[in-house]
C-alpha cells in the first residue's frame, strides 16, 4: 500500500516577491489572503472527501481563531502544530524558553481552539537531516506530547527538492516511538518562484520542469510523476510539501490539489493525512524503518 499524504504548512503569506514587504503578516489583506488559501484547499478536500493534515502556526490561530475554526473544524482534517511563530527550531535548540513557546504553547493554543489533541509537529523550514542527532529537541517534542514529526524536507546541503525519505522511528536517538513522516519533492513556493538553491543534476527520479510553473496544471505536472514512482517502487508514502497561501497565489480554486488528489486516487494510492499514517504505523511499527534510509547519499 502506498499513501498519498496530503499535508499543508499553514502559515501567513510570505511576500518574497515584494522586497519592501519582508516577513509574515497576520493582519489586514495578508491575513485575508492566507485564509482564502486555507479555505480553497479545504474546500477541495471536502469536495473530494479526501483527508488532509494542516500544520498550523499558532500565531495565525491566535490572530484569526474563529475564522480558522470555521474553515478547518471538520473530521476529515488532521490539525497539528507548525510552531508558534515559525522559528527555526535548530537555531533555538539551546533556549528552553523559546523551545517551550514554539512546541508547548503552540500545542496548547491549537488544542484549545479546536478541542482536539495535537500530536504532530512540522518543523518550520525543515532541513536535510531534520532532528536526527538533536536529543534536546526530540526530548522536548516527546515530553510535550508529540508523537510524529515532519522535519526532513531538503536534500543534503539544504537544497531543493527533497528526496523521498520514507517514514522512520527516531530509535537511534533514543525515541523509538517518535515517527518521522518526511515531506517530499518541492516546497511549492520554491517551485513557483521563491528564490532558493536547487540541486543539479536533477535529484528527483522524474526530473525537473522545463520552466517555473505558473498555472495549476503546471504545478500538478511537476508533482504528478511522483505518484506513479511511489506506487511502482512500493514506497509507503508520497507527501509533497505545500502551503495554502502559495497554492492560492497560483490558482484561487486550488486546482493543482484537485488534480493531484484525483490522480493519486485513480493510480491506486490511498489518500491519507499524516495522523492516518501515524496510526497505521503505530499499530504495525515494522512498516517504518528504525532509522532513516536516505534516497540520496548524505
Amino acid at each position: 500500500m502506498t499513501f498519498y499524504v496530503a499535508a499543508y504548512d499553514t502559515e501567513a503569506v510570505y511576500p518574497w516577491w515584494e522586497p519592501d514587504q519582508p516577513g509574515m503578516s497576520y493582519e489586514g489583506s495578508r491575513l485575508d489572503e492566507c485564509l482564502d488559501g486555507v479555505r480553497a484547499v479545504a474546500e477541495v478536500h471536502l469536495r473530494e472527501r479526501a483527508p488532509a493534515s494542516f500544520f498550523i502556526v499558532a500565531r495565525l490561530a491566535e490572530a484569526a481563531g474563529p475564522r480558522l475554526r470555521e474553515i478547518l473544524d471538520h473530521d476529515l482534517f488532521d490539525l497539528q502544530s507548525h510552531s508558534f511563530t515559525h522559528q527555526n527550531m535548530l537555531a533555538i535548540r539551546d533556549d528552553p524558553a523559546a523551545v517551550r513557546r514554539e512546541l508547548v504553547d503552540s500545542k496548547r493554543l491549537i488544542e484549545d481552539l479546536f478541542g482536539r489533541e495535537v500530536i504532530g509537529f512540522t518543523a518550520p523550514g525543515g532541513s536535510a537531516r531534520g532532528f536526527l542527532g538533536e536529543p534536546k529537541l526530540l526530548e522536548a517534542l516527546w515530553e510535550a506530547g508529540y508523537r510524529y514529526v515532519r522535519t526532513l524536507s531538503w536534500q543534503p546541503g539544504n537544497l531543493a527538492p527533497a528526496p523521498l525519505t520514507q517514514p522512520f522511528w527516531f530509535a537511534d536517538d533514543g525515541f523509538p516511538e517518535l515517527l518521522e513522516i518526511s515531506a517530499h519533492a518541492w516546497h511549492d513556493n520554491i517551485l513557483t518562484g521563491q528564490p532558493s538553491a536547487a540541486a543539479w543534476p536533477p535529484a528527483l527520479p522524474w526530473g525537473y520542469p522545463a520552466r517555473t510553473p505558473s498555472t495549476a496544471r503546471e504545478v500538478y505536472e511537476a508533482y504528478a510523476p511522483g505518484i506513479e514512482h511511489a506506487r511502482d517502487e512500493g514506497l509507503l508514502t508520497y507527501s509533497p510539501c505545500f502551503h495554502p497561501w502559495s497554492i492560492h497565489r497560483i490558482d484561487r480554486g486550488a486546482g493543482q490539489i484537485d488534480l493531484l488528489l484525483n490522480h493519486a486516487r485513480r493510480s491506486g494510492l490511498t489518500l491519507a493525512s499524516c495522523v492516518d499514517v501515524y496510526r497505521r504505523l503505530a499499530a504495525d511499527p515494522g512498516l517504518a524503518h528504525p532509522a532513516p534510509r536516505f534516497a540520496n547519499p548524505s
